[in-house]
């Protein structure tokens, strides 16, 4: 099964996508995750990741925002 990890800087940004996920019925969890070389610990970033594919997730999700899919 292929995860789709959606990348923000904005936990609250975060939650609010991760209930509009949700409302559409498909699984969802937001992790905090340490910036990659960072030596702050509070330089995160929140990734929602779901098993929906970006298609299948409609307006929901921003252009500019960082989309992989694992």
């Amino acid at each position: 099964m292929s995860v789709t990890r959606i990348h923000l800087d904005d936990e609250d940004e975060a939650a609010r996508l991760a209930e509009g996920i949700d409302a559409l019925g498909f699984e969802v969890a937001v992790i905090a995750e340490r910036f990659a070389g960072e030596d702050d610990d509070e330089a995160l970033e929140y990734v929602v990741c779901t098993p929906a594919a970006r298609a299948d997730l409609g307006g929901l999700i921003d252009e500019e925002w960082f989309v992989t899919t694992d």
